[in-house]
């Protein structure tokens, strides 16, 4: 089987959304045309751990053009961004990650990392997917204790610099204090950090079938 696409958007939130990010209700309006569209598979929501006025959005595709065949729909994507309003107060930042492995455990955890990795300049492209990949598969086979369930990276369709990461964590404490504790993770991570610019930030998703 194929491996899916993964749209990430994200905006600030609104009041309402903050007050009850697990309120079906809110989203339901756009739920309910999310899962008419061909080709999604899974849908998550929830607000940003660091910074809580933010939400955020995973769409699970088939593939990207199942998304962009509902981005170029007249109608129906304009109803979709009006009752995205709902929980978010300003149009979203989309991203696309195709993934090298099923995402659905990462995207499905109590804490999920999300974190972009941007080339340097003069940097090889392939240095920095050689030791993501072999960052995914330290985590992917660290004991439970470390609260780690999964992780998953892709390169991103928007910008063929960035790569994105993304780690189901037991919590944003297990994240942090398996980071900073796991001496094979900090040394991968020390030199990732040499050739690749990371940002990141954790979500509280909630799953959507």
């Amino acid at each position: 089987m194929a491996l899916p696409c993964i749209e990430v958007a994200d905006a600030p939130a609104t009041e309402a959304f903050l007050a009850n990010p697990k309120d079906v209700s809110i989203v339901q309006p756009a739920l309910e045309i999310l899962k008419k569209s061909p080709g999604i598979i899974k849908i998550y929501s929830g607000l940003q751990v660091e910074e809580r006025k933010h939400a955020y959005v995973y769409n699970v595709w088939e593939e990207l053009k199942d998304h962009r065949n509902l981005q170029a729909e007249p109608v129906i994507y304009p109803e979709l961004g009006k009752v995205c309003g709902r929980f978010m107060a300003r149009n979203s930042d989309v991203t696309h990650i195709q993934p090298t492995s099923e995402p659905y455990k990462a995207l499905g955890a109590p804490a999920t990392e999300l974190a972009y990795l941007v080339v340097k300049p003069g940097q090889s492209k392939e240095k920095v997917e050689e030791r993501l990949n072999a960052l995914v598969t330290t985590v992917n086979g660290l004991p439970e204790k470390w609260g780690a369930i999964s992780a998953v990276w892709g390169p991103t369709v928007e910008d063929s610099n960035t790569l994105g990461l993304i780690i189901g964590w037991t919590s944003v404490d297990a994240h942090w204090n398996t980071v900073k504790t796991v001496p094979e993770l900090i040394q991968l991570l020390q030199d990732i950090r040499e050739i690749a610019d990371i940002s990141l930030t954790h979500q509280e998703l909630t799953e959507f079938n």
